[in-house]
């Protein structure tokens, strides 16, 4: 058994591997965060059909969801500084590799963000924005108070999976030279020769991430079922 599989290596390497956690958590954080801002923007372009912008949303969109992450990915990191170059700006490799990640990873999470806060948008009843508009409240006022306080709600269960399809997306980060746990086990895997047990621990670590984060969402849908409640008219 200890030929194949040695429990305590697995042991002994998973602080190691744990101490990348870091990465991933932060790639996750600005996704999600940054996501949901662009999300949220696109989205309220695209129910008020604001002419051009609303055209260049949808081919967005349309771009995001229809091609791999990995060659977004590829597209920016090896593809945007080539274009800069060539148009003068010579100092663009001197970004690190992690602003990509971050560029593409924000991105990759808006645009499927945008779709679901637009579909949530529009599940809200029409009549809370009317009457909201017969007590006198602005559409800014109506869509603050009302609207989306109900519209998050109801997107709630899904953004969270956005979230988490964003952590596990984080493992490909090292294809641009960021060092993440995936990387890490890799390097530390082609030196013992202990890849399994190494890649176990990186299994483990996702595992109560996500479980982390799915009791995160069930405790923020609850509270944001009851704001929205006492929100209606």
């Amino acid at each position: 058994m200890g030929s194949y599989f040695d429990l305590s290596y697995l042991i002994k390497t998973f602080p190691i591997i744990l101490s990348y956690v870091h990465t991933s958590l932060l790639i996750t954080f600005v996704a999600a965060v940054c996501g949901l801002a662009l999300g949220s923007l696109v989205a309220l372009i695209r129910i008020n059909k604001l002419a051009v912008l609303d055209k260049l949303a949808a081919i967005y969109i349309s771009f995001i969801r229809g091609t791999p992450f990995l060659v977004q990915l590829f597209l920016a990191y090896f593809g945007l500084p080539e274009l800069m170059q060539k148009i003068g700006y010579q100092s663009i490799r001197d970004i690190p590799a992690l602003f990509y990640v971050f560029l593409v990873f924000s991105l990759h999470a808006g645009a499927y963000i945008a779709e679901i806060i637009r579909s949530a948008i529009l599940a809200v009843d029409k009549g809370q924005l009317e009457a909201a508009y017969s007590v006198g409240m602005s559409a800014i006022q109506a869509y603050i108070r009302i609207v989306l306080p109900q519209a998050f709600t109801i997107a709630i269960p899904t953004i969270c999976n956005i979230i988490i399809s964003t952590l596990k997306g984080t493992s490909l980060v090292f294809n641009v030279g960021v060092i993440d746990m995936m990387r890490k086990a890799d390097l530390m895997g082609a030196n013992s020769h202990r890849s399994l047990e190494l890649y176990i621990n990186v299994a483990i670590i996702y595992i109560l991430l996500v479980f982390i984060i799915s009791k995160l969402s069930t405790l923020i849908e609850k509270r944001q079922v009851a704001y929205a409640q006492t929100s209606q008219l």
